[in-house]
């Protein structure tokens, strides 16, 4: 199964990338992601919980970063399993600075799924996927531009850069996750969507 799309972000590629790979703002963005821990360079070890009206449970797995080519490129890989089934790919980030200001993230996923997952259909999985993407950038784009805001606020006091990360808020309820999904394909699948 293949992904694909393009988030504009605020931060020009430099920060962007550098916030693209950062577990904790990762954990923040990610729905249903509970645990990602960078356990050694490049590694992260991580847990999904997958929240969807026909078939729930939980993924653990890893995250490699195979490839890095700051500020413009990253390659991921992907597995996990569970009760659910498996997951099994690769994902592909680009960054290119957009016009007037900001990035231009272009992302690419090729995935194989198996088990209990994959009897929701690809036409399903694509969608959900795109919808959890959006969900993702939406949070991102957020949570980055409260950082930039206390960094700039610190700095117009005159204080020093405090190195403390800006408080990051818990992962959003599964189960209202969950609700909003679903609620956000019906509208897609009805034609009704603001999002392409």
């Amino acid at each position: 199964m293949k992904i694909e799309g393009q988030e504009r972000v605020a931060l020009p590629p430099g920060r962007a990338f550098d916030a693209l790979l950062d577990p904790t703002l990762l954990r923040a963005c990610t729905p249903g992601v509970t645990r990602l821990d960078e356990t050694q360079p490049g590694h992260y070890e991580a847990t999904l919980e997958l929240k969807l009206p026909a078939i729930s449970g939980r993924f653990d797995g890893t995250v490699d970063v195979i490839e890095r080519e700051a500020p413009s490129r990253a390659k991921l890989r992907l597995k996990g399993k569970g009760a659910p089934g498996f997951v099994d790919g690769t994902a592909e980030l680009a960054l290119a600075e957009a016009d007037g200001g900001g990035s231009l993230v272009r992302y690419v996923a090729d995935v194989t799924v198996g088990g209990n997952v994959a009897r929701l259909g690809q036409r399903m999985l694509s969608g959900v996927a795109k919808e959890m993407a959006g969900q993702f950038f939406d949070t991102f784009g957020k949570l980055t531009a409260a950082r930039a805001a206390s960094r700039a606020a610190a700095e117009a006091a005159g204080e020093p850069p405090s190195g403390a990360p800006v408080a990051l808020p818990e992962p959003p309820n599964p189960i209202l996750a969950a609700l909003q999904l679903v609620w956000r394909l019906l509208l897609r699948a009805l034609g009704l969507s603001k999002r392409p």
